[in-house]
């Protein structure tokens, strides 16, 4: 007699994995290959960081804005505002500095400074922000946002030495209408002060234009 009892047969109906269907607003597709915008635009800078959006792909019903962020520690800075930029930019969540600072700032009802944040104002003056609230109560994916939602994303990162690089993406849903719009960047524990940069939303929906599946069956 086996000492480990055998695993029970395999419940068909109970062994389904429920089939992921992507939600629009929420993320870009991954069965496309977008139009690509290259945009090169430096959205913040001063002595120890750079934020910049690197290029724009583009959907039929969104586009991602890819981002790359570099830090540095320049001569002369002290170990105790290093340590503020990398807990800055890495953002651990279980940082008892970045808690501690969260929680100061829920509780005088303002976002903490160490909040990374984005916004998109359009030419009619409609504006949305990755720290927007949506009333989606527990329900997933919930119902379809009736105003645009914008979201960020972290891809990855790494570091040597004194200098950090780390890239995200930031989703905006749905595609914007080809105007010019800008787009919005805060990060005040960084020294990185509300700054905004333009960018053509004709040439995004041109670039959308040309998207397409990478197989057609």
């Amino acid at each position: 007699m086996d000492f480990f009892p055998p695993p029970r047969p395999r419940d068909e109906e109970s062994g389904d994995e429920p089939e992921f269907a992507r939600v629009p607003w929420e993320s870009a597709p991954e069965d496309v290959i977008g139009g690509i915008v290259p945009l090169e635009r430096v959205l913040a800078r001063n002595d120890h960081l750079a934020i910049v959006a690197t290029q724009a792909v583009a959907y039929e019903d969104g586009v991602e804005i890819r981002l790359r962020m570099r830090a540095r520690r320049r001569p002369g800075m002290s170990r105790e505002d290093w340590a503020r930029v990398s807990r800055g930019v890495w953002g651990y969540d279980d940082d008892p500095w970045q808690l501690a600072a969260a929680e100061a700032a829920a509780a005088e009802g303002r976002h903490p400074d160490g909040l990374l944040r984005f916004g998109v104002r359009f030419a009619d003056g409609c504006v949305v922000t990755t720290v927007d609230e949506r009333d989606d109560g527990d329900e997933w994916p919930g119902p379809r946002p009736e105003l645009p939602v914008l979201t960020l994303n972290e891809e990855g990162g790494g570091s040597s030495g004194e200098n950090i690089d780390s890239e995200y993406a930031l989703w905006l849903w749905p595609l914007p209408p080809p105007q010019l719009f800008e787009l919005a960047v805060e990060w005040p524990l960084l020294d990185v002060g509300l700054t905004f940069t333009p960018l053509d939303g004709a040439e995004i929906a041109a670039a959308a234009a040309r998207a397409r599946p990478f197989w057609d069956d």
